[in-house]
């Protein structure tokens, strides 16, 4: 067993160290690569807000009232006379659909899209439509929360300088401090206190006789790591199971610094032994209210970063804002490229599609059948629509006929989607096209590093604990000092 356990607990821990870098989930508030979101609320004048837009001197804001055809084709044609005939038709609702990216989910919030060449002028937009007396926020307003980082490092840091076995502490260490830079979010940060302090205890009784028993009857010690674990799903569901899986690595740490140890002691002609056993070994390095008073103040500055950066955080959460994204799932009520696609099929090949659909379908079936036959490799099912094209010969007068088809394939959706930059508008088809080719709208939440009131109080009881355990120290109940 202790063969596979040497083996194995390296193997867990840099298995674990890849997963957590690879599926970080870091937040960000901005939603699109190439343009920030400004919204105001839906009662909002436009052109209060276009005036900051001119005295700003920003361009190429995508906005709802700038929206028109998004196709190339002739205004006068009978392509855009059977649109406006059957504009009600579930055929052609894309574009209603469209008009939602302009709107948050709750729809009491309108959105302009500023691209990100006026990124830097994002900041004084807001300024100017609040000093009008208007509420105005952008997705630009989160930002990765460093201080957290910095914080947590410090505690770690000046633990280190107590812990009496160094090395086990910093290879324990590790793996939850990167697990924080990943998960950067207020409750883990509270929950990465107490399992520095946790680690902490397991070095300070490193490899002594009784170490595991004396932690487990220390029943404070077991109910810090259950509370960590809880405070990791506050953050949210996949970094509570991402928690797990750094438990693991933290423990196939620790026990691969126990064997290498045990190695490099076996090399040696003396080999040192631990007399005394855990239980007459101090926890806290004989610091307690040193080491206390440091994870503490780690804590409460936390605390005090989460209210002075977040102060509108509860009521955020509690009216969630959620605005419009490229995301893997698609919401119903927002558009996506491959719709756009059929829009512009339907719209294009609306006066050419035969009443007879059995007719039109034996029509474009034995053609497809006569193609694939000459082109089996090649061959793929696709819609398409048949139609005369009537064409005057310039010289002669005499108008021929011309035998076209359409075809709904991929070189149909790449003529559509290249055609979008030759828009005469600033289009929301170019803001779905700056996401790529396959563009799914969902909604996403704005300042996504804010918590919900589980998180809140999680936070409050994980400092609950460290002052519980402070003022044992106080009245010297539960602890060694």
């Amino acid at each position: 067993m202790n063969k596979y356990l040497k083996i194995f607990s390296p193997l867990v821990f840099l298995f674990s160290l890849i997963m957590i870098l690879c599926f970080k989930s870091v937040p960000s508030g901005k939603l699109w690569k190439n343009y920030s979101v400004i919204y105001v609320p839906l009662e909002t004048e436009e052109s209060l807000v276009s005036s900051v837009f001119d005295e700003l001197k920003i361009k190429n804001v995508i906005r709802l009232s700038s929206q028109y055809l998004p196709l190339l084709v002739s205004e006068n044609s009978i392509e855009v006379s059977m649109l406006r005939l059957n504009y009600n038709s579930k055929d052609f609702a894309y574009t209603s659909k469209r008009n939602a990216l302009f709107f948050d989910k709750a729809n009491k919030w309108r959105l302009y899209y500023i691209p990100n060449e006026f990124k830097s002028e994002i900041s004084q937009i807001c300024e100017k439509i609040e000093s009008s007396g208007i509420p105005c926020g952008s997705d630009n307003a989160a930002s990765f929360p460093y201080l957290l980082i910095v914080v947590e490092l410090l505690v770690c840091g000046m633990l280190f300088v107590f812990v009496k076995n160094k090395i086990p502490f910093l290879a324990g260490a590790f793996l939850p401090l990167v697990f924080l830079y990943s998960n950067p979010f207020y409750p883990i940060a509270m929950a990465t206190c107490l399992v520095l302090l946790c680690l902490f205890f397991v070095c300070n009784i490193w490899k002594r006789s009784g170490a595991l028993k004396l932690l487990v009857s220390r029943r404070i010690v077991p109910l810090m790591l259950l509370v960590s674990f809880i405070s990791a799903f506050a953050g949210s569901v996949a970094s509570g199971f991402w928690f797990v899986l750094a438990a693991a690595g933290t423990a196939g740490a620790l026990y691969s610094v126990y064997i290498a140890e045990n190695w490099w002691r076996g090399k040696k002609m003396f080999e040192p032994v631990l007399i005394r056993p855990a239980k007459r070994v101090s926890l806290f390095a004989g610091k307690a209210f040193t080491i206390l008073g440091i994870v503490c103040g780690g804590a409460i500055l936390l605390f005090a970063l989460f209210f002075l950066t977040s102060s509108n955080t509860i009521n955020a959460r509690t009216a969630k804002l959620l605005l419009p994204s490229n995301t893997s799932f698609q919401d119903s009520s927002l558009p996506s490229m491959n719709e756009y696609y059929r829009w512009a099929w339907n719209v294009k090949t609306y006066p050419y599609k035969s009443l007879n659909k059995n007719a039109a379908s034996l029509a474009v079936n034995a053609e497809d059948s006569e193609q694939n036959a000459a082109n089996p490799a090649g061959s793929k099912n696709s819609e398409a629509v048949e139609f005369d094209d009537f064409v005057e010969d310039a010289a002669t007068g005499i108008i021929g006929v011309n035998r076209k088809i359409m075809r709904f394939d991929d070189s149909f959706k790449k003529d559509i989607f290249d055609g979008i930059d030759s828009l005469q508008f600033d289009s929301a088809e170019k803001l779905m096209k700056s996401e790529n080719s396959n563009f799914t709208g969902g909604y996403s939440a704005v300042n996504s590093y804010q918590i919900n009131f589980f998180g809140i109080i999680m936070m409050f009881i994980c400092l609950f604990i460290l002052l519980f355990i402070y003022f044992s120290i106080i009245i010297r109940k539960g602890f060694n000092k």
